[in-house]
C-alpha cells in the first residue's frame, strides 16, 4: 500500500511538472503562412520562414529616451493579453543606433527568438511600432499572436502626411480625436490639422475672450434646437500630449480674416459694421469678416494666437485665409483708409496686408504661418507655407516663387465628398508632385493632406465611414515611393485591414460606389 501511495505521488508530481513546463514553453501551431499586408508598403522587405511567437509573456527592453514608446508598445501588448516579464526568453528591443537619413526612418529585424527595432530618433521608433502592431493583428492565428521572420527598412517619401479634422461645423469629443490620433499613427501619418474655428462655431477656450466660447461655441439650428460645445484648455493639453507621445504633430487652425462669424457674434466690434449677428446655422461662405481697418482686430487676433501658441508646440500655425468675401471691406471707411495709407490698390492687396501682418507676429514668436492657397493673392511674404486646395495650381505657383507647399486638392483629397466623386482608387492615384517642376521646386512640396470637412458629418459613425478606408490609400500615397505603388496589390492588402479596423472600432464605409444589377425576367 505504501508503494502504491508513493507511486501515485510520483506520477502526480510528474504530471504537475509536465503541466508547468507546458505553460512555460508553449508550442502553438504557427500560421500556415506569414501575412505581410502592411499599409503603407514599406521601402524594403525581406521575409523569412519562421515566426516569433509572443508567449503569454515577453521581455520588452528599450534604450534611454524611448520609455514613452516602450510603454505604448507594452500597453498594446497587454491589450492583446501579452505580459511583460524580465525573465521571458523571447525579447523585443527598441534601440537607437540606426544611422539613416531622417528622423522617421527605421529598421526592423524579426527572428524566431528576438525582435529588434532601431532608429535614430523616437519618431522612427514610433513608425516601427506601427509596423509591429499591424503585423501582430494580421498574424493572429488560433488565438495566438505571431510576428513573421523578416528584415525591413522603411522611410517616408514626404515629411508632411496629414488629416484635417473639422471640429468646428460639428464637434467631436476628445475621445474621438484621440481615436483618430491612434489611427493616424497606426498608418504612419504624422499630422493632425485641427480646424477649431468657423462661422458655425468657435471650439477653443481663450481666457482673454471668454465670450468666444460663451457665445461663439453655440448656435441655434434651423429647427430651433441648440447645438454646440468646445474644448477647454485642459482638453487641448490632453489631446496635444496624447499626440506628442505618438509623434503626431497637431497644427491648430484659427480662421482669418473670413470664416469668423462665430467670433463676431461674440464680439461685434471685430466686424466692419459693429452690428449684432448670430452664430451661423447654415453652410456656405458668409460676408461677415474681421475688419482690416480696425487695429483692435489685430490686437484681438494677436492675443488669441498667443494663447493658442501656449497650447500647441507645433512650429506651424494655420490661419486659414480662404473664402474671404470683400464686400464689407469695400463699404468700410476704416478699411478704405487702411488701403490709402498703405498704398494698396484693392481689397485683394488689403487681404495680403492682413496675412502679412499676422505672419510677422507669428514669426516674431518663432512660428511659421500656413494658409490656404488664397494667401497667394496680392503677394505673399517669404516663409509662409501654402496649402493648395483649389487644385494643384496654388501649390505650383507657391513653389515657383520659392514657398513651401502642401497638396490637398479637392480632386483627390476631400473625404467629405461622395464616393462617386472620390473613391479609394481615385485617392490612390493622387500624385502630390506635379509634372514639369524642377528638382528644386519639387523639393519644396512638403507632402499632402486629406481633408474632412464636417458640414454633413454630424457624428462619429459618419466620420468613420467618410475617412475609412480612403485614409489608407492616402497613407500609402504619402509614405511609399511612387515607383512602388500599384493599386491592384494595394487593394489586395487593403482587404486584410478590415478586421484591423474592426479592432479599432471603426465604422468604415465602402471603397467605391456599390454596383447594382437589374435582372429583367420576360
Amino acid at each position: 500500500m505504501r508503494n502504491m501511495i508513493w507511486s501515485g505521488r510520483f506520477l502526480s508530481t510528474v504530471v504537475l511538472l509536465l503541466v508547468f513546463w507546458s505553460c512555460e514553453e508553449p508550442s502553438p501551431v504557427p500560421p500556415p503562412q506569414a501575412k505581410l499586408e502592411l499599409i503603407p508598403q514599406p521601402t524594403q522587405l525581406e521575409s523569412g520562414a519562421g515566426f516569433f511567437f509572443l508567449a503569454p509573456a515577453v521581455f520588452l527592453t528599450y534604450s534611454d529616451g524611448l520609455s514613452t514608446q516602450g510603454q505604448l508598445l507594452q500597453n498594446f501588448l497587454q491589450e492583446l493579453g501579452i505580459q511583460q516579464k524580465s525573465n521571458a526568453k523571447r525579447v523585443i528591443e527598441l534601440a537607437y543606433g540606426f544611422d539613416k537619413q531622417d528622423a522617421e526612418s527605421y529598421h526592423l529585424k524579426i527572428t524566431p527568438d528576438s525582435v529588434r527595432l532601431t532608429a535614430n530618433a523616437a519618431q522612427g521608433i514610433s513608425r516601427g511600432i506601427a509596423t509591429l502592431q499591424q503585423l501582430l493583428l494580421l498574424n493572429k492565428y488560433q488565438g495566438n499572436y505571431f510576428l513573421p521572420q523578416l528584415k525591413l527598412f522603411d522611410r517616408p517619401r514626404f515629411r508632411h502626411r496629414g488629416l484635417l479634422l473639422d471640429c468646428a461645423r460639428h464637434f467631436f469629443e476628445v475621445e474621438v480625436v484621440k481615436k483618430y490620433i491612434d489611427l493616424l499613427a497606426f498608418y504612419k501619418m504624422n499630422t493632425l490639422h485641427w480646424h477649431l474655428t468657423e462661422d458655425q462655431g468657435w471650439r477653443i477656450a481663450i481666457d482673454r475672450y471668454p465670450e468666444l466660447t460663451g457665445v461663439g461655441a453655440y448656435r441655434t439650428e434651423l429647427n430651433g434646437s441648440s447645438y454646440g460645445d468646445f474644448y477647454s484648455k485642459a482638453d487641448i493639453r490632453e489631446v496635444v500630449a496624447y499626440a506628442t507621445e505618438r509623434n503626431i504633430k497637431v497644427i491648430p487652425e484659427i480662421e482669418l480674416p473670413g470664416h469668423c462669424q462665430a467670433a463676431i457674434a461674440a464680439y461685434p466690434h471685430l466686424s466692419c459694421t459693429g452690428d449684432t449677428v448670430s452664430v451661423a446655422n447654415d453652410w456656405g461662405v458668409f460676408k461677415e469678416i474681421y475688419c482690416a481697418g480696425n487695429d483692435s482686430v489685430f490686437t484681438f487676433l494677436e492675443e488669441v494666437l498667443t494663447e493658442v501658441m501656449e497650447l500647441f508646440p507645433s512650429q506651424q500655425i494655420h490661419i486659414g485665409g480662404d473664402e474671404a468675401p470683400k464686400v464689407r471691406w469695400q463699404h468700410c471707411s476704416k478699411c478704405q483708409r487702411r488701403m490709402a495709407e498703405n498704398g494698396l490698390k484693392d481689397e485683394v492687396e488689403l487681404q495680403s496686408y492682413f496675412i502679412r501682418r499676422m505672419q510677422t507676429f507669428l514669426e516674431a514668436n518663432g512660428r511659421e504661418l500656413i494658409g490656404w492657397d488664397e494667401i497667394l493673392e496680392g503677394g505673399l511674404a517669404e516663409g509662409a507655407i501654402v496649402l493648395s486646395w483649389r487644385g494643384m495650381e496654388g501649390g505650383i505657383e507657391a513653389v515657383k516663387h520659392g514657398h513651401q507647399a502642401i497638396m490637398s486638392p479637392t480632386s483627390h483629397a476631400y473625404f467629405d465628398y461622395a464616393l462617386d466623386v472620390i473613391d479609394v482608387e481615385k485617392v490612390y492615384s493622387f500624385e502630390p508632385v506635379p509634372k514639369g517642376l524642377t528638382a528644386k521646386e519639387a523639393s519644396l512640396i512638403l507632402g499632402g493632406e486629406c481633408n474632412l470637412w464636417s458640414e454633413r458629418v454630424p457624428d462619429e459613425n459618419t466620420l468613420d465611414s467618410k475617412v475609412f478606408p480612403r485614409l489608407l490609400a492616402m497613407a500609402e500615397v504619402l509614405w511609399t515611393d511612387s515607383s512602388q505603388k500599384d493599386f491592384l496589390t494595394f487593394n489586395q492588402r487593403l482587404q486584410a485591414h478590415y478586421p484591423v479596423l474592426d479592432f479599432y472600432g471603426v465604422n468604415y464605409g465602402e471603397e467605391s460606389v456599390p454596383m447594382s444589377h437589374e435582372i429583367i425576367l420576360e
